[in-house]
């Protein structure tokens, strides 16, 4: 009998659905409220067997050669589980799950693909695509898991589940309840079987956690990936939950111009897409990084807090690394990314002084850095990043971003005419020689007249873009008046 058998016999004893084993720790059973096993941590040496006896000599090339490898172990005695085996330099990690026990996973890619954290990888197998953090069927099966699923269509974009409400549902017309009440006991078992032990960690000792997740299929397009945040609250757990486009959208879908994917052609420099939450700025730098893999053979690196959108690299290589799960943190994967040869680096958000520092000088060593910052116009993004810093470095500060700032996209997504439709409306900060000027002398308040009067440089007013939505019958002159930075002369244009 194979070694590791002897530990899938606990499996069935504990009455699991899968087991995580990791050198230097005890082995932790899923599904049996992730309890570590009462036997000595693993050595190293140990793993490195049950490795071999899980995976065939090709698979474990691969997983030699790529640092992840997905594959089926046949036990005689106790049936065939799903094998999920991760190296990050030299740490070893296994993950046993029954095949039963696979149905919905949180996407948290880590597959033998270039979307590892390893820039090593040689080649991308859609079909290979897994999880590091499978989800046990007690989630996939469950009525919260089904109910959501079914939930989800093309009018959703936000899901709350609190315990005693129904679902609460957010749609272009407001948030609305729907459907019978979810007791605390459902969302406790529901997260029990999402969150591995490291993500329980988190949640126990933060608060809250962050992860994506596959809902399971409920139609013929396939399963439905969803942005999760998992928290604490007075009454028990609960969740948000956004769906995310099964695909990277095009510049055409999303009714942005050309310009906008332009933006991608930059030899270096930093491009921010700005907005409130919720304004899709995500889906646009996600159009943006999708038109150059359609166009340019670059190295794409992200890194993202879950990843979202699972490109299929066309002529470029894209690593996607997911903070939590491939990276520490985004400071940590920015400052590895520096020495992994990218083209382009794709931080899913700029949270704090160390992030932004080294986007910064990764902007100024000739990568292009694609990032999001909760803004509501470029002059305010710019003096967030500022304020970020101390006051004695804040000089300093303007002077790199006057230097390494390429262009600023503000987005607001507006309510449409015909129902169920959004539009997004724009503003385009192109950094040339006067905004670069205006940065170094914190002046920004100057900056809202260089968006309007640098239509030649590529320049697009917040006004302009919602006047052009009006005249096109895709918004009406009330929504266009109320989201103006200038009504009055709004009002006075779509008139004339």
């Amino acid at each position: 009998m194979a070694a590791i058998d002897a530990l899938l016999a606990l499996i069935e004893a504990q009455k699991a659905t899968g087991i995580v084993l990791r050198a230097r720790e005890p082995p932790v059973l899923i599904g049996a409220q992730g309890r570590g096993l009462t036997m000595p941590p693993l050595d190293a040496e140990m793993l490195e067997t049950f490795a071999a006896e899980a995976l065939a000599p090709g698979e474990l090339e691969r997983l030699h050669a790529s640092g992840a490898c997905d594959a089926v172990y046949r036990s005689e005695r106790h049936g065939a589980f799903a094998v999920e085996a991760r190296r990050d330099a030299d740490k070893l990690s296994l993950k046993l799950l029954r095949t039963g026990a696979v149905l919905a996973k949180p996407a948290l890619p880590a597959p033998a693909s270039p979307r590892l954290a390893d820039a090593r990888v040689p080649a991308f197998d859609a079909g290979a695509m897994a999880s590091p953090t499978s989800v046990p069927a007690t989630a996939a099966s469950s009525r919260l898991a089904g109910l959501i699923a079914r939930t989800v269509d093309g009018t959703v974009s936000d899901i709350m589940v609190s315990a005693g409400q129904p679902l609460w549902i957010r749609t272009v017309n407001g948030l609305a309840a729907s459907g019978e009440t979810i007791d605390q006991q459902e969302i406790a078992g529901f997260v029990d079987a999402l969150l591995d032990p490291p993500r329980r960690r988190c949640l126990d000792g933060s608060g809250s956690v962050d992860l994506a997740w596959e809902a399971p299929a409920v139609d013929a397009e396939g399963s439905q990936r969803l942005r999760v945040n998992v928290f604490r609250q007075a009454r028990g757990l609960a969740l948000a939950l956004r769906p995310v486009n099964r695909r990277a959208r095009t510049l055409a879908e999303l009714n942005l111009p050309d310009s906008v994917g332009a933006l991608g052609d930059l030899a270096g420099g930093m491009v921010l897409v700005v907005g409130t939450a919720g304004s899709g700025k995500s889906t646009t730098l996600g159009a943006i990084v999708e038109l150059v893999n359609r166009t340019r053979a670059r190295h794409v690196i992200t890194l993202e807090d879950p990843i979202e959108f699972v490109y299929q690299p066309r002529r470029c290589l894209i690593h996607q690394r997911e903070v939590g799960t491939h990276v520490e943190s985004f400071a940590t994967g920015l400052r590895a990314a520096l020495r992994e040869c990218p083209d382009i680096i794709l931080v899913g958000e700029m949270r704090d002084r160390e992030t932004v520092a080294l986007a910064l000088t990764a902007a100024e060593t000739g990568h292009l850095v694609l990032s999001t910052l909760h803004s509501g116009s470029a002059p305010m993004a710019i003096d967030r990043i500022v304020d970020i810093f101390p006051e004695h470095q804040q000089a300093q500060i303007r002077l790199q971003v006057s230097g390494s700032l390429r262009a600023v996209v503000t987005q607001r997504l507006v309510e449409g005419v015909l129902a169920a439709t959004r539009y997004p409306a724009i503003e385009i900060l192109v950094v040339n020689y006067a905004v670069g000027a205006l940065i170094r002398e914190g002046k920004t308040h100057q900056l809202a007249t260089q968006i309007q009067t640098g239509r030649d440089d590529g320049m697009v007013a917040l006004d302009a873009s919602l006047l052009d939505l009006v005249r096109a019958g895709r918004i009406s002159r009330e929504v266009a008046v109320a989201t103006a930075r200038d009504p009055v002369e709004l009002q006075r244009r779509v008139r004339g």
